[in-house]
């Protein structure tokens, strides 16, 4: 019993003492049913209360074909974030990308490293105009960290971030969008988000986690 105990304490330490590896995870929403909300997601409200309603449904050329995620109520409150975080990952340090359709209306994005309903960062693109604004909430106040100007031209286009300990770049179909540092890096949940009015579709939700410190 003392060797089977002391096998299984070598190999705990040996675990704990490797570098974690890391995890590349990617959400096409091709295998979910058209007409449901997206799986392993939970879909909250933050800020000012509002309703919202996330569904896949299928699209004609979206870069995993043949789906798309859309968050379908249009008229919402201009404080309200409507959020699909994904379930079970944590995300700190890589990079996150999602496909934005234009032809959709009001801000889209993401949101990552997420501790809480009024703790996250927030990189959001208002799908009409290239507007890019990145901020941290903290305690439920919100700082803008840095804005861009984005040139929406493609029925579909890639918004990315790349995120190391403060350091934060984000990209529009590959080009430089803005670059940010933030105060409080942490390990957080990662998802999509709208914020205020309009409707928004989604695809290809890919993070690549770098190997934790």
């Amino acid at each position: 019993m003392f060797r089977v105990k002391f096998a299984w304490g070598i190999a705990l330490a040996m675990l704990l003492a490797s570098p974690a590896r890391a995890e590349k995870i990617r959400m096409h929403f091709d295998s979910d049913s058209a007409g449901r909300p997206p799986a392993f997601f939970d879909l909250v409200v933050w800020g000012t209360p509002g309703n919202a309603e996330w569904l896949v449904l299928a699209e004609t050329n979206p870069p995993s074909t043949p789906n798309k995620v859309i968050q379908t109520i249009a008229a919402r409150p201009a404080g309200s974030l409507a959020v699909a975080l994904r379930r079970t990952y944590s995300f700190q340090d890589g990079d996150l990308s999602v496909g934005l359709r234009r032809g959709s209306s009001g801000r889209a994005g993401i949101v990552f490293r997420a501790t809480g309903e009024k703790d996250f960062l927030l990189l959001l693109l208002d799908i009409a105009n290239g507007d890019a604004r990145l901020t941290s909430w903290r305690d439920g106040r919100e700082t803008e960290l840095a804005s861009g100007k984005a040139a929406v031209d493609h029925e579909w286009g890639t918004l990315s971030v790349t995120a190391s300990g403060p350091s934060l770049t984000a990209r529009w179909n590959g080009k430089p969008l803005l670059a940010a540092a933030d105060p409080h890096p942490a390990a957080g949940r990662v998802g999509l988000a709208t914020a205020g009015p309009g409707q928004t579709s989604f695809d290809e939700l890919v993070f690549d986690a770098a190997p934790a410190r």
